[in-house]
């Protein structure tokens, strides 16, 4: 539906940090887990709502009005917020700040100098951060090589799963992600308010995060479109991930987009030159294949 070729949709950090934030504003995850997830799905489908309201008004034009200065600095803050929340999980640290400016989150670094940093989860992190940053370095150096970076994530993960697993590093405090539920994600239609006093709250919350995560996609969207030298239909980006949200608000998913955190892999999809629709498919049936029988 969208007009960028090269764009990779998913869950993404900065949206993730502030559909959380204000979503805990309004009701709390621990004592009212039910409530909370229902105003996420509510929050996400007036994100959808929202943005493909933009694409059928013909507001597409707005984006021409998104200068390269403004991409730059959206890209870099993006990057910034999360490179600072890494390091909860660089260092181990249990108890961290849910606010993401960088006094807090440093000070929350710093106060767990002494009692709340791992060792091991370092040591795992720096090392497997290290032979990413040289397989990356590899593949600039010889553009023959590229299939190296493209690869390098995938054989961290089971590098590192291994390592934990033999040596038992879960034991000694190294978070590990722990059961996945099997199939597909289960209807959420029925938890959408749709009447009551969270509907307002979670047209709100969907507003902003619908216009930040469309700002990513377009800000994604249009480097990539100036790399490929084609343009970018800002209504049909609009309407496409408006779509996508209503839709996955109501496959119990939350607001998604393209975004920064999702640069390195759109890059290895263009690099590849994978920009195909056979692509596309063997993707879905890859996924549905291990969320079927993965677990």
């Amino acid at each position: 539906m969208g007009s960028s070729r090269d764009i990779a949709i998913g869950p993404v950090a900065v949206v993730s940090l502030l559909i959380g934030s204000l979503l805990q504003a309004e009701v709390d995850h621990v004592k009212n887990k039910e409530e909370y997830m229902r105003l996420a799905f509510t929050a996400t489908f007036f994100a959808g709502i929202t943005q493909a309201a933009l694409g059928f008004l013909r507001l597409g034009f707005l984006i021409e009005f998104l200068s390269h200065a403004a991409i730059v600095g959206f890209m870099g803050g993006a990057a910034i917020t999360i490179a600072l929340q890494q390091l909860k999980y660089v260092l181990g640290i249990a108890n961290f700040t849910r606010k993401t400016d960088i006094v807090s989150v440093m000070e929350s670094v710093w106060r767990s100098v002494h009692h709340g940093w791992n060792w091991q989860t370092i040591v795992i992190g720096v090392s497997f951060l290290v032979f990413l940053l040289f397989a990356k370095y590899i593949g600039k150096k010889n553009r023959k090589l590229f299939w190296v970076p493209a690869i390098a994530p995938i054989i961290s993960v089971i590098l590192a799963t291994f390592f934990v697993y033999i040596t038992r590093a879960d034991k000694q405090g190294v978070q590990i992600v722990k059961h996945i539920e099997q199939g597909i994600n289960p209807s959420s239609v029925h938890k959408i308010y749709f009447t009551g006093p969270f509907v307002a709250k979670g047209f709100k919350i969907g507003v902003v995060c619908g216009i930040v995560g469309l700002t990513e996609a377009v800000a994604i969207g249009r480097t990539f479109a100036a790399m490929k030298d084609y343009q970018l239909d800002g209504n049909k980006e609009m309407v496409a991930l408006g779509t996508m949200n209503i839709v996955g608000s109501m496959t119990s998913c939350y607001v998604t987009t393209g975004s920064f955190t999702l640069f390195r892999r759109t890059e290895l999809t263009v690099n590849c030159l994978e920009n195909t629709v056979p692509k596309s498919i063997s993707c879905i049936f890859f996924f549905r294949f291990f969320l079927t029988f993965g677990s």
